[in-house]
């Protein structure tokens, strides 16, 4: 590193008097202190600050120095300085004085030319190209120098947004757009990836004597610049599909992934994108899966987009064929990802109907996929085609009923909205019976090692006493109840007293607030009670397993039932006791009390996440 930083040929500080000028940008000025030091034949006639520790004595410079040839503690010539701000006057004076300084690279591996690009400066840039032309071979080496970042001056101008200067390093040296970063990184890759259409069309503009661009298509983890433009807009694809003869060819390219540009415009959903691939060029690319095996129309179905499917099946006749590692065909991929635009829309076209009973590596077809995700809307809508077969069984012998079934019993807590209850309840109502029996027979074309498998599933899930989740239950239950009997005998207003008609009658009894109250606190002692009898009734070992599934499950509804009659009760007592006096506070309350109702109630808010 000590060789590669070169801060120019004398490690000699820049005066502040110099630094003043270069930093205003007053050429006067420089002028001037330049034919001071004429006069003194070379010496330096200005006090000069050595690039050395504080309190130390700088030496003194050599004879024959320019103060020009100073540098600051980053290692910044005065040539860097006024390159950074733009000073185009500055920079051709110094150019002229000093023409060496070109070469220069500061502690970051900057030369002017890198400052130049990053401020955007056109005029400053052309008058450091022009030295360089006129200049030794080490001029030359710095045209094509990195900064420590391995970026060259044309990527700093990229990266920048400078446009201009991009324009005029691609005449003056077009060479520099087939370097890239250490990272990989092109210039091409970056315009296209900031949607630059203008630096895009200077990067791929053919040389004065129409040689086709040198520009670098390359980018990280073997992408292209075409990969990157696929989620552009159009017109940057476009631009690169004009470039011969190596814009078309990007389209069979693929990265580390296996992925090509148009799983690349799939993937992000650009429909223009894909029609601008696949019109009049090779429909090769649609047949070119990645390391998974799957197609451009798998990912197409992944993403839920029906339009971008029926343009790629336009270029795959035989689309039915192309199938992932997994044997998974586009429905089986839509199903899985619970895209129902897609299911719907392969379901109502009857093009796609030998698809619909479909097995993959494993036997499933895409209602056995349905049914063990639990995905009722898109199980619902394979069973109203008259087409699927329910019958089907994968290669444990189950069908879809036995995988709803088995979705419905394993591991899942159970709400009334349960997407594998309703998916369940979707099977009982539309007649698909499934093999598996509650006691976990499973008839002979499935092997008993399987079976002993869904058995042990079953009795872990019913076996409620023996888990932490039935002794939670329970104490849930108990403790509801007990609060909703000491709220009964605690009633908000008190009691009218003994000297008085009706006395130890409730104070507030003709209110309608506090008859709600009463309602409210016996519907939730009572379903409290309920759920507390049938979870300990359910506990009991001689209890049949058939029997001890249907308490848990009502228990289960009956908790939460419980508890939300429990909030009325405290929101209704809130009312009694604030009066007529507090209506913001009683409109608080209330919803605050709704509110937990609501976000704590599963079977309301979470159905809508599926």
């Amino acid at each position: 590193m000590a060789d590669m930083v070169a801060f120019g040929p004398h490690r000699m500080g820049l005066s502040l008097e110099l630094l003043r000028v270069l930093t205003a940008g007053d050429t006067v000025g420089l002028a001037e202190l330049l034919r001071r030091e004429k006069q003194t034949n070379g010496q330096v006639a200005i006090t000069v600050q050595a690039a050395v520790a504080p309190g130390a004595v700088p030496p003194p410079p050599p004879p024959g120095t320019s103060c020009l040839h100073g540098v600051t503690s980053n290692g910044n010539t005065a040539l860097h300085l006024v390159a950074s701000r733009g000073h185009a006057e500055l920079a051709a004076l110094i150019c002229d004085r000093a023409p060496s300084l070109v070469a220069t690279r500061n502690k970051c591996l900057h030369t002017p030319l890198h400052c130049a690009a990053k401020s955007g400066s056109r005029d400053v840039a052309a008058s450091i190209l022009a030295t360089m032309r006129t200049t030794g071979a080490d001029a030359q080496m710095a045209l094509r120098a990195r900064n420590w970042t391995g970026a060259t001056a044309l990527y700093e101008a990229v990266r920048h947004g400078h446009t201009r200067v991009v324009d005029l390093l691609m005449k003056e040296a077009p060479e520099l757009a087939s370097l890239a970063t250490d990272g990989g990184f092109s210039p091409l890759y970056l315009a296209a990836s900031i949607n630059s259409r203008q630096m895009v069309q200077s990067l791929l503009r053919p040389s004065q004597d129409g040689t086709q661009s040198p520009a670098s298509f390359s980018g990280p983890k073997g992408r292209t610049a075409l990969h990157v433009a696929a989620a552009s807009i159009q017109e940057i694809p476009r631009e690169l599909l004009k470039w011969e003869p190596v814009g078309p060819s990007l389209l069979t390219e693929v990265d580390s992934s296996g992925r090509t540009p148009l799983q690349y415009a799939v993937l992000y959903g650009r429909l223009d994108v894909v029609d601008l691939f696949l019109d009049g060029h090779t429909s090769e690319q649609s047949r070119i899966p990645d390391n998974h095996g799957l197609f451009p129309v798998h990912t197409a179905a992944m993403m839920g987009s029906s339009r971008i499917i029926d343009e790629l099946i336009k270029k795959c006749p035989n689309y039915y064929e192309l199938v992932d590692d997994r044997g998974r065909n586009l429905l089986h991929c839509a199903v899985e990802h619970n895209k129902e635009t897609v299911v719907r829309h392969i379901c109502q076209d009857e093009k796609f109907a030998m698809l619909l009973n479909a097995t993959d590596a494993d036997g499933n077809t895409a209602l056995h996929l349905a049914a063990e995700h639990g995905f009722p809307r898109i199980f619902s809508l394979l069973l109203q085609v008259m087409t699927v077969d329910i019958g089907i069984t994968n290669k444990d012998g189950l069908t879809a009923g036995d995988l709803g079934y088995r979705a419905k019993q394993c591991g899942r807590v159970y709400y009334i909205l349960d997407p594998c209850a309703v998916l369940f309840r979707c099977l009982w109502w539309s007649g698909v019976t499934n093999t598996l029996t509650l006691d976990g027979v499973h008839p002979l074309h499935v092997d008993k090692k399987l079976a002993d498998l869904f058995q042990n599933k079953i009795e872990a899930t019913e076996d409620e006493p023996y888990n932490e989740k039935g002794k939670t239950g329970t104490i849930g239950s108990v403790l509801i109840a007990t609060v909703a009997f000491a709220a009964a005998f605690t009633v908000p207003g008190g009691f009218i007293a003994d000297d008085h008609p009706n006395a130890g009658t409730a104070i507030l009894a003709k209110k309608f607030a506090f008859r709600a109250f009463v309602v409210s606190d016996t519907m939730a002692f009572a379903s409290s009670i309920i759920a507390t009898s049938f979870l300990i009734y359910g506990a009991r070992e001689q209890i049949p397993r058939n029997h001890r599934s249907r308490y848990n499950a009502v228990a289960s509804g009956l908790v939460p039932v419980a508890w939300q009659f429990l909030i009325a009760a405290f929101a209704f007592a809130s009312h009694l006791v604030l009066g007529h006096t507090n209506r913001g506070l009683i409109v608080f309350v209330y919803t605050v009390c709704l509110a937990t109702v609501l976000l704590c109630t599963p079977g309301i808010w979470l159905p809508m996440q599926q």
